[in-house]
């Protein structure tokens, strides 16, 4: 009874922190600030400065070790405090993680914001968006990478289902586009639009991976203007085909 309840303050604990990022995830006005976006997780001064250290240290310690090998003790270590000062604040190592990439998934959603804001009707337009994209995401490589090792780690922390619910905002912000592309007539209606953007964020995060997160070396600029435009090219005759904005 006493693990059933752990594991259900677990999830919810998770559940609260990952609907915070999502929130945040719908459209602004471009130049709308990103601050305060998250919420500090803290009710004091004292104990904000404090998550701040763990969020801080953890995401040297994720860096450094990725995922599986980093330990709360590493994390805590880092930061000059207690155990029991990580537990305040986090239920868990996954949990941590979430605090730590907040930044990384506000910055790829403001990295495209702007652009958004203007519209993706153009075949530039969309290889612009795809290059801010590929280029906000290497700034966070690292962190994008122990992303993905968390997200297959299955060890209950929940950090799988929020990551999968916060993927599903980016989702659902390109299958709002292609709806109303739909109801303006520029594009076919005849199509599972849902399963279309889930195909189009994915290929994306994949590419973003194998050739951004994943590679020893970081990736050069000449290098994200080569795959943002390659990328952005597939998604313009992906949405428009034959058909011309």
């Amino acid at each position: 009874m006493a693990s059933t309840a752990a594991g259900d303050a677990t999830r919810a604990s998770a559940i609260a922190t990952d609907s915070r990022i999502a929130s945040s995830l719908e459209p602004q006005a471009p130049d709308a600030s990103t601050s305060g976006l998250f919420g500090s997780g803290a009710s004091t001064a004292r104990g904000a400065r404090t998550r701040e250290r763990l969020v801080a240290a953890a995401a040297t310690c994720f860096a450094e070790y990725g995922y599986t090998r980093t330990r709360i003790s590493d994390i805590v270590g880092n930061a000059g405090v207690s155990q029991g000062s990580f537990y305040r604040h986090f239920a868990n190592k996954g949990e941590a993680l979430l605090a730590v990439i907040e930044p990384c998934v506000r910055d790829l959603l403001c990295s495209t914001r702007r652009l958004n804001a203007t519209g993706l009707d153009d075949r530039e337009a969309l290889v612009r968006s795809t290059v801010a994209y590929f280029t906000t995401y290497a700034q966070h490589r690292h962190l994008m990478r122990v992303t993905r090792e968390a997200s297959s780690a299955q060890d209950g922390s929940g950090f799988a289902e929020s990551w999968l619910r916060i993927r599903a905002e980016f989702t659902e912000r390109t299958a709002r586009w292609l709806r109303r592309l739909e109801r303006e007539g520029r594009i076919d209606a005849d199509r599972a639009t849902d399963l279309v953007a889930d195909a189009l964020g994915a290929m994306t995060d994949q590419l973003a991976y194998t050739h951004i997160g994943l590679p020893a070396r970081a990736p050069r600029v000449e290098e994200l203007q080569q795959l943002g435009r390659v990328v952005g090219e597939l998604w313009y005759q992906a949405v428009y085909g034959s058909r011309s904005p």
